[in-house]
Parts: structure tokens; C-alpha cells; sequence
């Protein structure tokens, strides 16, 4: 007799703890980024990123899940894996839209913050990139690539190297991570979006061709370090700690991070 009652016990807590448990095919009720924390829930990040370091010092009861690429944390949103993904707005705007049915983005802003390129310490481009930010920036250059790449403005255009333009001083190396449309990403064999097309712009106002090189955003403020690329510009904000290792330019753009979510 007890060695029947022992049994069905055990196949009460089986079953009471199998309820209990998250079914990682379910989404979960996310009203606002707050839950995220409250309920503690597995937030995805891309290695790295600025939204990596917001969840590690705000979500403190959450679960920070790192991936290498954002394509891969998307991937682990849509399959269960993690609750919830804190990534920049506008590529977060491009995934939700290639997944309508299956994701969505809150609407309040965790952060604002500034892109900008990044060049080893004491670089002498730096100054040199400013000027033909702020080149780009008063011929209204900037805000028609803007206008295009993230806007998706049908009345703005992409960048054309300007008839005649010649690079006389050579070609310099562009590290980025091109898995951040609209900013960064492949089309075809190609490298596109709106920091390599001010890459070409600043490399034509400067003389230069532009090699663009992808790699993990992880490992890209140490490849301007080392060398292995004359400079990174890769949705990257300008912080405190990154200015601990390289120079930045002025920003040329303004984002933040934002949250997305699976459909309930």
C-alpha cells in the first residue's frame, strides 16, 4: 500500500511540476519593457551591443541571453528560445516587418543614442571624417540617404559616386557587421545600407576608396585597434567605454534601443 500511494505521489509531482514549467513554444504576455525584469524573463542580445550592456544593468532579475548576430537572437525569439530581444529601433522596425505575424515592438524607447564611426586612438582621419560629415550634412547629402535607407522615402535615392570622382589616396578598410538593415546588410555579393553608402560618400569627398570587411560587432572596435581596419561603422554608439579604446566622429545619427516581442 505505500509503495502505491509513493508512486502516485510521484506522478503528482511530475505532473504538477511539467505544469508549472514555461512552454518555450508560447509567448508571453509583454505589456511593457518593465516586464521583462518583473516577470524574469530570457532577454536576447546581440553580443556586444549597447542593448547587451542595457539589459546586464537594468534587468537584473531578467535572463541576458547573447547571441553573435542579430539574424541569430531573431532566430531564438521566433523559435522560443528567448522571451523577449532588445535591439536598436529601426532594424528592429526591419524584423518585426519581415515577421508581422509572428513579432511585434513595443513602443517606448529604452534609450537615444549616437552613431558614430570609429578610428584607432590619435587617428589623423578623425578629423578629416568630421569635415566631410559635416560636408555631407549641409549639401543634404545625409538626409536624402536617410530619407531612403530609413525612411523609405520614394522620392530620395541612394548614393552615386559623382561624375568624375576619382581616389587618388588609395582605398581604406570599413570593419561593420552586416546583419543591421537598413544600415548594414547583404544584397546579393554586396555590402549595403546607409553607413556604406556614407562610407562612399566620405571616401569620396576625401579621395579614397572603400573596402567594406564584415565581421562579428563584437570584434570590431578590436580590429580598429589592431589595425586590421582603418575604421568601424557598424550602428555603433558612441559611450564612455568605447571611448576608453577608440576615437569616435560626430555622430551622424540619433536611435535607441527598443523591445521586440513574439505574438501572444
Amino acid at each position: 500500500m505505500k509503495k502505491i500511494f509513493a508512486l502516485l505521489f510521484a506522478s503528482m509531482m511530475i505532473l504538477s511540476l511539467g505544469a508549472c514549467g514555461r512552454d518555450s513554444n508560447r509567448a508571453v504576455e509583454i505589456a511593457t519593457p518593465g516586464d521583462l525584469d518583473a516577470q524574469g524573463l530570457r532577454i536576447g542580445t546581440q553580443l556586444g551591443s549597447t542593448g547587451h550592456a542595457f539589459a546586464d544593468e537594468n534587468f537584473v532579475n531578467g535572463i541576458v541571453m547573447a547571441y553573435d548576430s542579430n539574424v541569430d537572437v531573431i532566430q531564438a525569439l521566433l523559435s522560443g528560445d528567448v522571451d523577449a530581444v532588445i535591439m536598436d529601433s529601426e532594424p528592429a522596425r526591419h524584423f518585426v516587418a519581415q515577421n508581422e505575424d509572428r513579432l511585434r515592438q513595443l513602443d517606448e524607447l529604452l534609450t537615444k543614442e549616437d552613431y558614430g564611426i570609429a578610428l584607432p586612438p590619435g587617428s589623423p582621419y578623425t578629423a578629416l571624417f568630421n569635415e566631410a560629415i559635416q560636408t555631407l550634412q549641409e549639401n543634404g547629402t545625409l538626409y536624402n540617404l536617410i530619407a531612403y535607407w530609413v525612411l523609405e522615402d520614394s522620392t530620395a535615392t541612394r548614393y552615386t559616386s559623382p561624375e568624375g570622382t576619382s581616389h587618388p589616396n588609395g582605398t581604406l578598410r570599413m570593419g561593420t557587421s552586416a546583419d543591421f538593415p537598413p544600415f548594414e546588410f547583404w544584397e546579393g555579393n554586396e555590402v549595403v545600407g546607409l553607413e556604406p553608402d556614407i562610407a562612399r560618400a566620405i571616401g569620396d569627398l576625401l579621395g579614397y576608396e572603400i573596402e567594406i570587411l564584415d565581421m562579428d560587432f563584437a570584434t570590431i572596435i578590436l580590429a580598429v585597434q589592431t589595425g586590421q581596419v582603418d575604421f568601424g561603422m557598424a550602428g555603433m554608439t558612441i559611450t564612455p567605454e568605447r571611448l576608453e579604446q577608440v576615437d569616435f566622429t560626430q555622430s551622424h545619427f540619433l536611435s535607441g534601443q527598443s523591445v521586440i516581442v513574439r505574438i501572444a
